[in-house]
Protein backbone atom coordinates (compact mmCIF):
# COMPACT_ATOMS: atom_id res chain seq x y z
CA UNK A 1 0.00 0.00 0.00
CA UNK A 2 1.59 3.60 -0.80
CA UNK A 3 2.50 5.69 1.92
CA UNK A 4 2.46 9.48 2.03
CA UNK A 5 2.84 11.57 4.88
CA UNK A 6 -0.06 13.99 3.91
CA UNK A 7 1.00 14.67 0.71
CA UNK A 8 -0.35 13.77 -2.58
CA UNK A 9 1.10 11.10 -4.94
CA UNK A 10 1.34 12.01 -8.71
CA UNK A 11 2.38 9.07 -10.51
CA UNK A 12 3.04 9.34 -13.93
CA UNK A 13 4.09 6.04 -16.09
CA UNK A 14 6.11 7.12 -18.89
CA UNK A 15 5.47 4.67 -22.37
CA UNK A 16 7.96 4.89 -24.69
CA UNK A 17 6.90 4.27 -28.14
CA UNK A 18 7.48 1.04 -28.92
CA UNK A 19 4.17 0.35 -26.65
CA UNK A 20 1.89 2.79 -28.98
CA UNK A 21 -0.96 1.56 -30.26
CA UNK A 22 0.22 -0.49 -33.49
CA UNK A 23 -1.55 1.63 -35.36
CA UNK A 24 0.53 4.55 -34.73
CA UNK A 25 3.60 2.03 -34.26
CA UNK A 26 3.88 2.39 -38.59
CA UNK A 27 3.77 6.07 -38.53
CA UNK A 28 6.71 6.68 -35.70
CA UNK A 29 9.26 4.57 -37.65
CA UNK A 30 10.82 7.84 -38.93
CA UNK A 31 9.43 10.09 -35.27
CA UNK A 32 10.32 10.25 -31.61
CA UNK A 33 8.36 10.51 -28.48
CA UNK A 34 7.87 13.53 -25.79
CA UNK A 35 6.61 12.96 -22.06
CA UNK A 36 5.29 16.20 -21.18
CA UNK A 37 4.55 16.82 -17.18
CA UNK A 38 2.85 19.40 -16.04
CA UNK A 39 3.88 20.59 -12.67
CA UNK A 40 3.02 23.66 -12.54
CA UNK A 41 2.05 25.83 -9.50
CA UNK A 42 -1.88 26.50 -9.63
CA UNK A 43 -1.49 25.35 -13.38
CA UNK A 44 -4.51 24.32 -15.46
CA UNK A 45 -4.83 22.23 -18.37
CA UNK A 46 -2.24 22.63 -21.03
CA UNK A 47 -2.41 21.23 -24.65
CA UNK A 48 0.27 21.15 -27.21
CA UNK A 49 -0.63 23.52 -29.88
CA UNK A 50 1.62 22.24 -32.72
CA UNK A 51 -0.94 19.48 -33.42
CA UNK A 52 -0.18 18.49 -36.81
CA UNK A 53 3.60 17.65 -35.14
CA UNK A 54 1.92 14.90 -32.78
CA UNK A 55 1.22 11.39 -34.18
CA UNK A 56 -2.09 10.70 -32.32
CA UNK A 57 -5.30 12.41 -30.64
CA UNK A 58 -3.21 12.70 -27.56
CA UNK A 59 -2.23 16.20 -27.10
CA UNK A 60 -3.42 17.41 -24.00
CA UNK A 61 -1.39 17.57 -20.19
CA UNK A 62 -3.97 17.81 -17.06
CA UNK A 63 -2.60 19.61 -13.98
CA UNK A 64 -0.49 17.56 -12.07
CA UNK A 65 -0.48 14.35 -14.83
CA UNK A 66 1.27 13.90 -17.31
CA UNK A 67 1.25 13.10 -21.47
CA UNK A 68 3.46 10.60 -23.78
CA UNK A 69 3.39 12.04 -27.34
CA UNK A 70 4.89 10.16 -30.26
CA UNK A 71 5.92 13.12 -32.59
CA UNK A 72 7.44 13.40 -36.30
CA UNK A 73 10.53 13.98 -36.77
CA UNK A 74 12.49 17.00 -37.89
CA UNK A 75 13.03 20.74 -36.47
CA UNK A 76 10.15 21.14 -34.24
CA UNK A 77 8.48 24.21 -32.18
CA UNK A 78 6.75 22.56 -29.37
CA UNK A 79 4.08 24.94 -28.04
CA UNK A 80 2.10 24.32 -24.92
CA UNK A 81 -0.56 26.45 -23.73
CA UNK A 82 -4.18 27.10 -23.74
CA UNK A 83 -6.44 26.38 -27.36
CA UNK A 84 -8.06 29.02 -28.91
CA UNK A 85 -12.59 28.69 -28.01
CA UNK A 86 -14.99 29.27 -30.47
CA UNK A 87 -17.73 32.21 -29.61
CA UNK A 88 -21.21 31.05 -28.57
CA UNK A 89 -24.64 32.83 -28.08
CA UNK A 90 -23.38 33.62 -24.64
CA UNK A 91 -19.48 34.02 -24.30
CA UNK A 92 -17.09 35.66 -27.03
CA UNK A 93 -14.07 33.71 -28.53
CA UNK A 94 -10.64 33.24 -26.76
CA UNK A 95 -7.49 33.28 -28.66
CA UNK A 96 -4.91 30.49 -28.32
CA UNK A 97 -2.43 31.34 -25.46
CA UNK A 98 0.85 29.89 -25.53
CA UNK A 99 2.55 29.96 -22.08
CA UNK A 100 5.57 27.83 -23.30
CA UNK A 101 7.55 27.20 -26.75
CA UNK A 102 10.81 25.14 -27.05
CA UNK A 103 12.64 24.15 -29.92
CA UNK A 104 13.83 20.16 -30.52
CA UNK A 105 15.35 17.79 -33.12
CA UNK A 106 13.88 14.53 -33.73
CA UNK A 107 14.30 11.34 -35.43
CA UNK A 108 13.60 7.94 -34.85
CA UNK A 109 15.77 7.40 -31.83
CA UNK A 110 14.41 10.78 -30.01
CA UNK A 111 12.95 10.18 -26.56
CA UNK A 112 12.14 13.56 -24.37
CA UNK A 113 11.49 13.97 -21.03
CA UNK A 114 9.71 17.62 -20.37
CA UNK A 115 9.12 18.86 -17.01
CA UNK A 116 6.61 22.11 -16.56
CA UNK A 117 7.11 23.36 -13.73
CA UNK A 118 6.97 27.42 -12.06
CA UNK A 119 5.00 29.71 -9.51
CA UNK A 120 2.36 30.03 -12.25
CA UNK A 121 1.53 29.78 -15.71
CA UNK A 122 2.73 33.15 -16.70
CA UNK A 123 5.92 32.09 -14.97
CA UNK A 124 6.66 28.76 -16.74
CA UNK A 125 9.91 27.12 -15.82
CA UNK A 126 11.01 23.69 -17.38
CA UNK A 127 13.73 20.46 -17.53
CA UNK A 128 14.25 19.54 -20.73
CA UNK A 129 16.16 15.60 -20.95
CA UNK A 130 17.30 14.17 -24.03
CA UNK A 131 17.31 10.63 -22.90
CA UNK A 132 19.61 8.18 -23.95
CA UNK A 133 18.89 5.47 -21.14
CA UNK A 134 18.46 1.71 -22.31
CA UNK A 135 14.67 0.99 -22.95
CA UNK A 136 14.89 -2.39 -20.71
CA UNK A 137 17.18 -4.66 -18.56
CA UNK A 138 18.04 -7.86 -19.58
CA UNK A 139 18.58 -8.77 -16.12
CA UNK A 140 16.59 -8.60 -13.36
CA UNK A 141 17.17 -4.61 -12.30
CA UNK A 142 15.22 -1.73 -12.68
CA UNK A 143 16.52 2.08 -12.88
CA UNK A 144 15.82 4.84 -10.70
CA UNK A 145 16.40 8.55 -10.80
CA UNK A 146 15.64 11.73 -9.20
CA UNK A 147 14.83 15.09 -9.93
CA UNK A 148 13.68 18.17 -8.07
CA UNK A 149 11.23 20.32 -9.20
CA UNK A 150 9.90 22.02 -6.27
CA UNK A 151 9.52 26.16 -6.88
CA UNK A 152 11.99 27.59 -4.32
CA UNK A 153 13.21 24.35 -2.21
CA UNK A 154 15.90 23.88 -0.88
CA UNK A 155 18.37 21.11 -2.04
CA UNK A 156 16.76 17.72 -1.44
CA UNK A 157 18.22 14.39 -0.58
CA UNK A 158 16.77 11.08 -0.83
CA UNK A 159 16.98 7.96 0.96
CA UNK A 160 15.22 4.27 1.07
CA UNK A 161 13.84 3.84 4.38
CA UNK A 162 16.20 2.79 7.45
CA UNK A 163 18.93 4.06 5.50
CA UNK A 164 21.21 6.92 5.67
CA UNK A 165 20.04 10.06 5.04
CA UNK A 166 20.97 10.54 1.16
CA UNK A 167 21.90 7.36 0.54
CA UNK A 168 20.10 7.13 -2.95
CA UNK A 169 20.99 11.20 -3.79
CA UNK A 170 22.18 14.02 -2.21
CA UNK A 171 21.79 17.40 -2.51
CA UNK A 172 19.43 17.61 -5.57
CA UNK A 173 18.63 21.48 -6.21
CA UNK A 174 15.72 23.12 -7.79
CA UNK A 175 15.95 21.25 -11.24
CA UNK A 176 18.87 18.88 -10.58
CA UNK A 177 18.45 15.41 -11.63
CA UNK A 178 20.27 12.31 -10.36
CA UNK A 179 21.80 9.62 -12.59
CA UNK A 180 19.72 6.48 -12.98
CA UNK A 181 20.53 3.88 -10.13
CA UNK A 182 19.89 -0.21 -10.70
CA UNK A 183 18.10 -1.85 -7.84
CA UNK A 184 17.23 -5.46 -7.66
CA UNK A 185 13.68 -6.48 -9.70
CA UNK A 186 13.38 -10.28 -8.73
CA UNK A 187 10.20 -11.72 -7.29
CA UNK A 188 10.92 -10.61 -3.90
CA UNK A 189 11.33 -7.19 -4.41
CA UNK A 190 7.93 -5.74 -4.96
CA UNK A 191 8.42 -2.11 -3.57
CA UNK A 192 10.87 0.20 -2.23
CA UNK A 193 10.39 2.83 0.08
CA UNK A 194 11.94 6.05 -0.74
CA UNK A 195 11.70 8.92 1.70
CA UNK A 196 12.52 12.96 0.11
CA UNK A 197 13.99 14.92 2.66
CA UNK A 198 15.69 18.81 3.10
CA UNK A 199 19.12 17.59 2.74
CA UNK A 200 20.20 20.50 5.02
CA UNK A 201 17.82 19.35 7.82
CA UNK A 202 17.03 16.27 7.31
CA UNK A 203 13.25 16.92 7.49
CA UNK A 204 11.03 14.98 5.59
CA UNK A 205 9.31 16.31 2.92
CA UNK A 206 7.36 13.12 1.86
CA UNK A 207 7.65 9.05 1.99
CA UNK A 208 7.03 7.49 -1.51
CA UNK A 209 6.16 3.70 -1.62
CA UNK A 210 7.57 2.63 -5.34
CA UNK A 211 5.94 -0.76 -6.86
CA UNK A 212 8.79 -2.22 -8.39
CA UNK A 213 9.12 -1.50 -12.16
CA UNK A 214 10.67 -4.62 -12.99
CA UNK A 215 13.55 -4.45 -15.94
CA UNK A 216 12.72 -0.85 -17.00
CA UNK A 217 13.55 3.06 -15.80
CA UNK A 218 11.33 5.34 -13.91
CA UNK A 219 11.73 9.20 -12.47
CA UNK A 220 10.94 10.20 -8.68
CA UNK A 221 10.59 13.81 -8.50
CA UNK A 222 9.26 16.49 -6.48
CA UNK A 223 6.32 18.32 -8.36
CA UNK A 224 6.13 22.45 -8.49
CA UNK A 225 4.90 22.97 -4.74
CA UNK A 226 6.80 20.09 -3.45
CA UNK A 227 4.00 18.50 -2.36
CA UNK A 228 3.88 15.55 -4.62
CA UNK A 229 6.16 12.76 -6.41
CA UNK A 230 6.28 12.40 -10.18
CA UNK A 231 6.39 8.91 -11.27
CA UNK A 232 8.08 8.70 -15.04
CA UNK A 233 8.25 5.38 -16.36
CA UNK A 234 9.92 3.84 -19.65
CA UNK A 235 8.68 0.51 -21.26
Amino acid sequence: MKKLNLLSIILIAVTAFSSCKKSIDTVQLDGGSINVTNAIIGGTRLNMLTTNSVVSANNTISANNYAIMPVVSGQLTLNFGTPAVAATTTVAAKPAVVYFTQNVTIDKTSRYSLFLTGDSLKAIDNVLIKENYTHTYADSVCGVRFINLAVGSNPISVNLQGSPNGSEATSLAYKSYSNFKQYPAKSVNTDYVFEFRDAATGNIITTYDLSTPYFHNITLCLNGAGNGVILDKDF
